[in-house]
């Protein structure tokens, strides 16, 4: 969080200077709703945005806030890897087979960069394997703790394998990281999207457990400024899940 921290600081000087510190017109100046500038500035710092949705808004005010990338789909280098009992007997596995992609949290997950700060570990990933093959912009994403609205296929603290790019949502129901308008964090859900007859397109978010949770409707010209990449992050591809208490 500390360059989140030092990003909103900046935001916040920034406004200071070039709107004596109004929010009001620093939001019509940034194409940002008050309440939504509001929650990142104000006193009760009710919402985080992500340094994805930042960097934009940055820009506008003449600010560049450059951070170091991390790439996801990296090479594995295998040093004295402990082989389990069933597997002693066999060829040691291959480096080669094998990339390791970044583990993020559900919120922070996204395109672009992830930053050091918010990479949980590293996950090991067979190139082989069919739904995996060919890939290689890849992130493993866990669900988080209270992000039930995918069950009973997810449930929290599984991990989702997502190709940031595959981005391809022409047949409705594939399962996608997405993008939240309001404040960028990421999350998982089916996504339908139709065209409209005014050129816009209509962009819905649904779950699997739709029963408390109902299908989110956004524009893509509104909402996320006819900007796919504020709205898709990528496809989800593999999953592993805990099924012990299942």
């Amino acid at each position: 969080m500390k360059l989140i921290d030092s990003a909103l600081r900046i935001l916040e000087q920034a406004i200071r200077k070039d709107f004596n510190g109004n929010l009001k017109e620093a939001a019509t100046h940034l194409d940002l709703s008050y309440h939504t500038l509001y929650s990142w500035l104000g006193p009760r710092r009710s919402r985080t945005p992500s340094l994805r949705v930042l960097e934009p808004v940055l820009e506008k005010l003449g600010v560049q806030f450059t951070t170091p990338d991390l790439e996801s789909g990296r090479e594995v280098c295998f040093v004295n890897a402990r082989v389990v009992p069933a597997g002693e007997q066999a060829a040691p596995p291959r480096a080669e087979d094998y990339m390791a992609a970044p583990l993020v949290g559900e919120v922070g997950a996204g395109p672009g960069y992830i930053p050091e700060e918010d990479i949980k570990s590293w996950f090991l990933v067979f190139k082989n394997q069919p739904a995996v093959r060919y890939r290689r912009n890849l992130i493993a994403v866990e669900i988080g703790p209270h992000s039930t609205s995918m069950q009973p296929v997810l449930s929290p603290g599984d991990i989702v394998l997502v190709d940031r790019d595959d981005r391809n949502v022409k047949d409705p129901g594939h399962m996608m990281l997405v993008l939240d308008p309001k404040d960028g964090s990421g999350k998982v859900k089916r996504v339908a999207v139709t065209d409209t007859p005014d050129g816009d397109c209509r962009i819905t978010y649904y779950s699997d457990n739709a029963a408390t949770n109902p299908p989110e409707v956004y524009s893509l010209r509104d909402d996320f400024l006819d900007d796919w990449e504020r709205c898709i992050v990528g496809r989800v591809v593999w999953a592993w899940s805990d099924v012990t208490s299942k």
